[in-house]
């Protein structure tokens, strides 16, 4: 089994259609994770983000390879290139958690931020202990709190 991060720039037509709802619907049962809006996403609002999407954003699905022919999403992530900083989020399907998914995608989102910027940071809530703890064994250290929000940095 393989896990592979692909940008939605890949992908056009019925297929990007259904990542686009996957990343919806995951987010929307994730939503009290969420650092910045935590509101529910309809399909318009969806997309509508992603038609009007700024060029320093960018979306990706993470999703599994078994025996090399069977392919499913197990979460997504985006990078926000914000300056000389990348900004990365991510969320794995709640069926799919506990199974190391959360490590690999934000490895691979950490990963390829570093290509597009020279910091790498994510937020995250202060209650979402499970998250912080996956994200200082990645290299993550905490730089910022505000409120519930923690800011955290990838060590160089």
């Amino acid at each position: 089994m393989n896990t592979l991060l692909l940008p939605l720039s890949n992908f056009n037509g019925s297929e990007l259609d259904n990542h686009l709802e996957y990343l919806r619907k995951t987010r929307n049962d994730s939503k009290h994770y969420m650092t910045r809006f935590r509101g529910k996403i309809n399909p318009e609002m969806q997309k509508s983000w992603y038609s009007n999407i700024s060029e320093k954003i960018n979306p990706y699905i993470f999703i599994v390879e078994e025996h090399g022919v069977v392919f499913y999403p197990v979460g997504y992530g985006t990078i926000n290139i914000e300056g000389d900083s990348a900004m990365v989020t991510g969320v794995i399907s709640q069926s799919e958690r506990g199974k190391g998914f959360g490590r690999e995608l934000f490895s691979a989102l950490a990963k390829e931020a570093n290509n597009m910027a020279e910091k790498v940071s994510l937020e995250v809530l202060e209650t979402n202990t499970t998250g912080i703890i996956l994200y200082e064994s990645l290299g993550f250290i905490e730089t910022n709190r505000d409120h519930d929000v923690i800011t955290m940095e990838l060590k160089k």
